[in-house]
């Protein structure tokens, strides 16, 4: 039990990580080396809308969710051997996804886990998309896109253990998506790099207990990077301005 729950646990973060490089890939970002947070929360992102549209005509059931991960992994298998994935920066990614593995393991159930944000998962895992849920149970109600990627990483063996797991991996992107900013991003200022380590203490502090995590929480990450991310490109775009009136 606990060898299959570290093997898909482990499968899982890298075949996020492959999604990633493939959004990356497809709408050329050109993300590639300079990021792996911004490329983990894509693959979230990518495995969302898989899971939205492939839940129209099948269930999330085993065989959906093994073939769909493994397709992932070895697409970043694929670009881990043709180098265009620094082995330094998977090696900082992996630290803080040890380091950070701790909370996934001790944190409780959200206190509406059990209402509908399980049994929604279930749903999802065992059948393609239905209509009229609503009348049966007002959890059902209660429909998100987090419960739809939830049932992606639904295992054998060890069955819901990791349906938590997307809260986890975007933690642990976010965190390294800070930390890189901080020390590894090309000029960014003094300022900008304070502004990065409020959000990483408050993302660390706030954010902490993993399992607890509402639908509301993943939303919140996001805006979080959306505006740092804004305010460092407005930052380079007025560089760019000053630079050509010279």
């Amino acid at each position: 039990m606990i060898f299959f729950f570290f093997f898909f646990l482990f499968l899982s973060f890298f075949s996020v990580l492959g999604y990633g490089f493939a959004f990356n890939k497809i709408f050329n970002l050109k993300f590639d080396n300079l990021n792996l947070g911004k490329i983990g929360i894509l693959g979230l992102f990518f495995l969302t809308i898989i899971s939205s549209f492939t839940h129209i005509f099948m269930p999330h059931n085993f065989i959906h969710n093994i073939f769909f991960i493994s397709l992932g992994f070895f697409y970043f298998i694929s670009n881990f051997l043709i180098r265009k994935v620094s082995k330094q920066n998977i090696y900082y990614l992996s630290i803080i996804f040890i380091l950070l593995l701790s909370g996934l393991i001790l944190a409780k159930n959200n206190e509406d886990f059990s209402y509908y944000h399980l049994p929604n998962t279930i749903q999802f895992f065992e059948q393609k998309l239905q209509f009229g849920l609503g009348n049966l149970n007002h959890g059902f109600k209660h429909i998100s896109s987090i419960f739809l990627l939830n049932s992606m990483f639904i295992f054998p063996k060890i069955k819901y253990f990791l349906v938590n797991i997307p809260n986890f991996f975007l933690l642990t992107f976010s965190v390294y998506y800070l930390i890189h900013n901080i020390f590894f991003r090309d000029k960014v200022t003094n300022t900008i790099k304070t502004i990065n380590l409020v959000a990483l203490i408050l993302i660390l502090t706030k954010f902490s207990r993993l399992a607890e995590y509402g639908t509301d929480i993943f939303g919140q990450f996001l805006i979080i990077l959306v505006i740092l991310e804004t305010i460092i490109f407005s930052y380079k775009k007025k560089i760019i301005l000053n630079d050509d009136k010279y």
